[in-house]
């Protein structure tokens, strides 16, 4: 059965078009680019969204694109920011027309975190974006070069805040609507390895010619093959969609784009390295903005796709996969109810524990609510958070305390019913398997018909914990379990290497991300019913799983149902 969607994944798999390079040079002066960000980043060093410093640095630019001869039309609004709160900001557009209503946009931030985080600096790249607009200036002594489509240089703000500023460009500019290609600059002065971001904050992905035109471009110009993320980074990314730059915003409203970037130190203290950098990066961006310029009928649609260097598999190739993946678990699941029925298990008992431990961890999501009204976790616009903010940089200690003990009583209080002093008769424990690994299969089912690339964090739970009930010893038990819980390590693992974070500042920002509502809702409330069911077969596989209540047919109220019979009572003698 999971054969053909296999090869269906590998028949998908095709090399990738490159649009052919402009028969012009690149014009870009990396020495030029990087004296401009030097006096930018000193006369403005501190550009943190809604400050006087930030409202300078606007300032500053739109009196730099004016003096080429080009005109600016100032964006302004209020954005609810994570850690920042209210703040008013502003992008600053100018448009170079062309032959064609066609857009191709050119996107950077000129914000920082503040003149200690030089992780959010992005002054090269602001600098890099005055240096293209340059080249299309109004000359005395030359006619103005004029590009095919229309040409818009976007400098946006709050990009080191989850870049509200490209939200704002992607959901509300008219040149968003008409543009087929934007190309992100992030980072042009960092040292290390080039690098080509794709990752969206919906499962999408940008047009797989711009991808590949994009790598071909920064390989011939800075003589490195730039970094693409790899597979089990991308499939992380769509399984839950996170985008740490500004092209996520983007390709969340379908228009194709990517970040050109690169990994490593900035190189602040040697001006010929720096120039270099910015240099390479910089000539690359431009040849990649005559390809897509110059291109005659190409697509640039935002399908979701795997790219596998010089080639890509089709998305819907690899959702079938996920998806048929899980048939013979919920087969497996069926047949052992089945079976279960016929030797007449009683499942009354199982089921009000996985209702117990469900209603848990439903209390666990709200005590994450209640801390994010707190102040211990952000609040604010649904934008992918700085790694390098609070609660990750700065630990709210007291109030982490405080919640884990809110949870630590509330599992007190839910364990009473879930603790009995007989051992449980291995038709009870069978019937515990049964309604948690059900209760997992309807999960996996929910996940395929609503977020099937999520599917990569639940398969390694279904297929070794479908082998608990056949395990006699306590070690083997143990490791089966062990190895089900690799889907959701491994994403917490990517996501850390990713942005360079340990383990337990992964963890808080993960929850970070759903407090501000960047991971929806509805990824929260699989997430919670995914643990009752893990939880109930931890402590079948550990050993400590006990009937509910002792296993008595009519169990005597727990404290939500007398909570609410009492609520009930009191409302009806008012």
């Amino acid at each position: 059965m999971i054969a053909p969607a296999l090869l269906a994944v590998l028949f998908s798999i095709s090399t990738t078009g490159v649009l052919p390079r402009s028969e012009l040079d690149p014009l870009f002066d990396g020495a030029a680019a990087v004296e401009l960000a030097t006096r930018f980043s000193t006369e403005n060093p501190d550009r943190v969204p809604g400050t006087t410093g930030a409202e300078n640095a606007t300032r500053w630019y739109r009196e730099t694109i004016s003096g080429l001869g080009l005109l600016t039309d100032e964006d302004v609004w209020t954005e609810d920011l994570a850690n920042l709160g209210s703040v008013e900001l502003r992008n600053v557009v100018t448009v170079i027309p062309g032959r064609s209503a066609e857009a191709v946009v050119l996107v950077a931030h000129r914000d920082n975190a503040g003149v200690d985080n030089p992780l959010g600096d992005n002054a090269a790249a602001t600098a890099a974006l005055i240096e293209l607009a340059r080249g299309f200036a109004p000359q005395e002594s030359a006619p103005t070069a004029l590009p095919e489509r229309t040409l818009v240089l976007v400098s946006t703000d709050a990009g080191a805040y989850g870049g509200a500023g490209a939200r704002r460009f992607a959901r509300t500019s008219p040149y968003a609507e008409s543009a087929i290609a934007a190309v992100v600059l992030d980072g042009f002065d960092r040292t290390g390895r080039p690098r080509v971001a794709i990752a969206g904050d919906r499962p999408v992905s940008p047009a797989r010619t711009l991808v590949r035109t994009a790598a071909a471009r920064v390989e011939e110009q800075t003589g490195r093959r730039p970094q693409l993320a790899s597979v089990l980074t991308q499939l992380v990314d769509l399984g839950i969609p996170y985008a740490a730059e500004e092209q996520g915003p983007l390709l969340d409203v379908g228009l194709s784009a990517v970040t050109i970037a690169a990994v490593g130190p900035q190189s602040t203290e040697d001006p010929a390295r720096a120039a270099a950098a910015v240099g390479g990066l910089g000539r690359a961006t431009e040849a990649l903005v005559s390809s897509i310029d110059t291109s005659v009928g190409a697509a640039f649609r935002t399908p979701d796709s795997l790219f596998l260097d010089e080639r890509a598999a089709s998305g819907w190739a690899v959702r079938l996969t996920l998806v048929v993946a899980i048939v013979p678990f919920v087969l497996g699941v069926v047949d052992l109810v089945a079976r279960s029925r016929r030797r007449r298990l009683a499942f009354r008992s199982a089921l009000r524990g996985l209702r117990a431990r469900l209603l848990f961890w439903i209390y666990c999501g709200l005590l994450l609510g209640l801390g994010a009204l707190m102040g211990v976790f952000p609040t604010g616009a649904p934008l992918a958070l700085s790694p390098h903010s609070p609660p990750v940089s700065d630990w709210p200690v007291a109030g982490l305390v405080l919640l884990s003990a809110a949870a630590v009583l509330g599992w007190l209080t839910a364990r009473r019913r879930l603790v009995s002093t007989p051992i449980p008769a291995p038709e009870e424990q069978l019937a515990g398997y049964v309604v948690a690994l059900s209760w997992l299969a309807l999960v996996a089912v929910g996940l395929a018909l609503l977020k099937p690339y999520a599917l990569v964090f639940v398969l390694p739970s279904l297929y070794a914990w479908l082998w608990l009930p056949a395990s006699d010893r306590a070690w083997s038990r143990a490791l089966l379990y062990v190895v089900g819980l690799l889907g959701p390590l491994a994403g917490v693992a990517v996501l850390a290497s990713e942005l360079a974070l340990g383990p337990v500042d992964a963890v808080l920002y993960v929850l970070s991300l759903a407090t501000v509502g960047y991971v929806s809702l509805g990824s929260v409330l699989f997430a919670v019913a995914w643990l009752a069911g893990a939880s109930q077969l931890a402590a079948l596989a550990a050993g400590r799983y006990r009937p509910y209540a002792g296993g008595v047919a009519h169990p005597p109220r727990g404290l939500v149902r007398s909570s609410l019979a009492r609520a009930w009572r009191y409302a009806r003698a008012r």
